[in-house]
Order: structure tokens, then sequence, then C-alpha cells
């Protein structure tokens, strides 16, 4: 059975990311990943839940294909090459790696919120 992210935890889970920075050519039809993607970032639920969360659409006119840059708390980052991946596959990933960061800073005694 699949991870079910509901939207209490993603609400909590977004406060492990700093900044997205999706960059894609609007035009191209490998986009269509990366611009939802932006969509589901640029909700007001999320946005509201973390208020520090920077998201950065970078609108290309060159063939390049589309990026999504992910950057944590922590100072990590993972980048996606969104052409091979649906919107949600990134979320999930990140997700992931948010709960993972959760877990360590509940071993820690650290509150993301402090950070």
């Amino acid at each position: 059975m699949p991870l079910k992210i509901t939207k209490e935890m993603s609400s909590h889970l977004i406060k492990y990311v700093r900044k997205v920075e999706v960059s894609f050519n609007p035009f191209d039809q490998r986009t269509r990943s990366a611009r939802e993607l932006l969509r589901q970032v640029n909700s007001q639920r999320l946005l509201r839940a973390n208020t520090k969360l920077k998201v950065n659409a970078i609108i290309q006119g060159k063939p390049d294909p589309p990026t999504v840059k992910f950057s944590f708390v922590d100072g990590s980052d993972v980048l996606f090459d969104s052409r091979e991946y649906l919107a949600n596959e990134m979320l999930m990933d990140i997700w992931r790696k948010a709960m993972k960061m959760d877990d360590d800073f509940e071993l820690e005694g650290k509150n993301v919120d402090d950070v």
C-alpha cells in the first residue's frame, strides 16, 4: 500500500523546505510536471504553513530541460530533471526526505520552527 500524505502532514513537512526553484520554458511540452508542481507548492495552504518558504519560477526562452530544485533547512538540496517525473512523484520524494529530517530533529530535541 502506498504512503498516504494527509493535508496536516504536508502542512507540517513543508516547514523543512526553505526554497523551491522551478525552471522551465512555458512553450515546451516537457514542462507539464514542473508547472503542476509549481502550482501545488504555490497553494495558499502550504504558503501559510511555511511563511519562510520562497518559491521561484524561472521562465526560460531556451530549450533547456525543465528542472525543479528544493532547498531544505539543513542546507541540503534535491534537484529533479522534471521530464522524468510526475509532479506527485517529486513531491513524494520531498515528503520522504522531510519525514526523515522530522525524525532526526525529534531525536535531537530540535524544533523546525526554531530553525
